[in-house]
């Protein structure tokens, strides 16, 4: 049985109500049993690895939320949400609450509009839950009993995937492929579009770390059932990996699979799918081709943005949407 220290029981003690001695041991006991399942989230994501992944833990009741990963150097970051994303939260994050969350350690960060707190390496997990506990009941006056945790491993890339301003969670780093996914290193209300790229190389240029590392994902859970798709608009290329040889497979969209890009690749287009070394729609209803594993990663990415660019006419007015299993 995993016992929390004096740090977090202090901190236990601290968000019990003023009433009487029985119900304080009971909000105790009940906040106690909360911090020990976020506890368990927290030891889940430190001590499970999946390659070319990130273990993140997450807390929230309603858009309150707070999320957490492991850093390299083994300190935990967390963040928690804003509302420069969520501007329903400027309702619940009044001055006092602010200045609560700052004399907890909460900085804001600008990047994404939410507030951030680095643990150190040697810190507990115990304790790491119970702040997270105080956090949202001190900032944004969630009751610990409504609070829910829950785990994921998101693709490990310098951006990774959140939730966009308009849904539920708004920032919250999540790669599901139900969300319509924000993939941004920073966001300001109301930017600007996307500017077009003018080449395929400015395309290349501002995604294919990103592509990358999804290839790389692929050949990383080769023995599993994983696939990528990107999705430029007006049509897209997807990639799974081809058995234990690390071999990619890659589909390109056809017109047979959706007759209204009969008017955009034009048989000058398909002269550079067939360039490229995409066959002919027949085994399959798209044009295809297999990597081999000799293939590099970022060669691979290199070439299937450069498609997009040529043959589909993907300059990134809008962002690349990237789907995956």
């Amino acid at each position: 049985m995993r016992f929390l220290n004096f740090g977090a029981l202090l901190l236990l003690a601290m968000l019990a109500a003023p009433a009487s001695a029985a119900d304080n041991g009971a909000a105790a006991e009940r906040t106690a049993r909360v911090v020990a399942r976020i506890d368990i989230a927290l030891q889940s994501i430190t001590t499970t690895v999946r390659p070319g992944r990130v273990g993140y833990a997450t807390v929230w009741d309603g858009n309150k939320y707070v999320q957490c990963r492991r850093q390299s150097d083994r300190s935990m970051r967390c963040e928690a949400a804003g509302a420069t994303m969520q501007p329903s939260l400027r309702a619940e994050l009044t001055a006092a609450r602010l200045d609560r969350l700052a004399a907890l350690g909460w900085t804001l960060d600008p990047s994404f509009g939410n507030y951030v707190h680095v643990f150190p390496a040697d810190t507990a997990t115990a304790d790491i839950a119970a702040q997270i506990v105080r956090a949202l009941a001190d900032g944004y006056g969630a009751e610990p009993g409504d609070l829910e945790q829950a785990t994921a491993w998101i693709v490990d890339v310098p951006c990774p995937p959140r939730n966009g301003p308009s849904q539920g969670l708004a920032g919250l780093v999540n790669d599901a492929p139900t969300t319509r996914p924000l993939r941004a290193c920073s966001y300001t209300p109301g930017a600007a579009a996307p500017e077009k790229v003018a080449s395929a190389a400015a395309l290349v240029a501002r995604y294919g770390e990103t592509v990358t590392a999804e290839i790389r994902r692929l050949r990383i859970n080769a023995q599993g059932h994983v696939f990528v798709i990107f999705d430029s608009g007006t049509g897209y290329v997807q990639c799974a990996p081809e058995g234990p040889s690390k071999t990619i497979y890659c589909e390109a969209q056809s017109a047979e699979n959706w007759p209204t890009l009969a008017a955009v690749i034009t048989p000058e287009r398909v002269a550079r799918l067939h360039a490229a070394g995409y066959a002919d729609p027949g085994r399959a209803p798209n044009y295809w081709k297999r990597y081999p594993a000799s293939a590099s990663a970022d060669a691979i990415a290199a070439e299937i943005l450069t498609l997009l660019y040529d043959v589909y006419g993907y300059a990134g007015a809008s962002a690349l949407d990237i789907k995956t299993e």
